[in-house]
């Protein structure tokens, strides 16, 4: 059977919200910011034999230190459950939880955390931080955009990952062959302070 994976590598900036997984913390108990679990989401798209697909992640959580004007005291920090994934497609979701992708039992959490925050202008951020997928860690600068109303704020961003860098695609699925190795991972988010 070929399946498809879609890392979701979920790394979001403003990314995260309640729900289960806890471990990222309260933001709103920080004095960050409470992401919207409602109307923020996380989701990931690739190809399976050429043909795309999108899925998206339930389950994510962050911790949130942001003021435009104090980037230096700037930290962000999410939490993806990887078994929370899925595309829609019964056989691949089936897949994902598995030790050739996710192996949601030997590493149920993926992570991002940045603590070096950069202005682009015209309201555009870049997050340099640390994801960690399977145990795999490796640098990365995610861009987004954030507009703050308030006590409000969107923020919306996307990057592309390559799976095989954290491991996820294993046996035959470790080329391209079957999956795609690029996966684009986007998010939107919304939260209040």
């Amino acid at each position: 059977m070929r399946l498809i994976f879609s890392v979701a590598a979920a790394v979001v900036f403003l990314g995260g919200c309640g729900s289960k997984t806890d471990s990222a913390g309260d933001a709103g108990a920080q004095g960050g910011w409470t992401v919207d679990k409602s109307a923020s989401r996380l989701e990931f798209s690739g190809t399976q034999i050429t043909k795309a697909f999108t899925g998206s992640f339930s389950d994510f959580n962050a911790s949130i230190d942001f003021d435009p004007d104090d980037l230096d005291a700037a930290r962000i920090e999410v939490v993806v459950a990887t078994g929370s994934a899925r595309t829609g497609d019964r056989q691949r979701d089936a897949a994902l939880p598995t030790k050739d992708w996710f192996a949601v039992s030997a590493f149920p959490e993926a992570t991002f955390v940045a603590d070096d925050i950069v202005t682009l202008g015209e309201d555009r951020y870049e997050a340099h931080g640390v994801l960690t997928i399977r145990d795999a860690s490796r640098p990365l600068a995610l861009p987004f955009s954030l507009a703050i109303d308030g006590d409000k704020a969107v923020a919306e961003g996307e990057t592309t990952l390559v799976r095989t860098d954290f491991g996820v695609g294993q046996g035959d699925f470790t080329t391209d062959e079957w999956v795609g190795l690029d996966v684009r991972v986007a998010f939107h988010i919304e939260a209040t302070r």
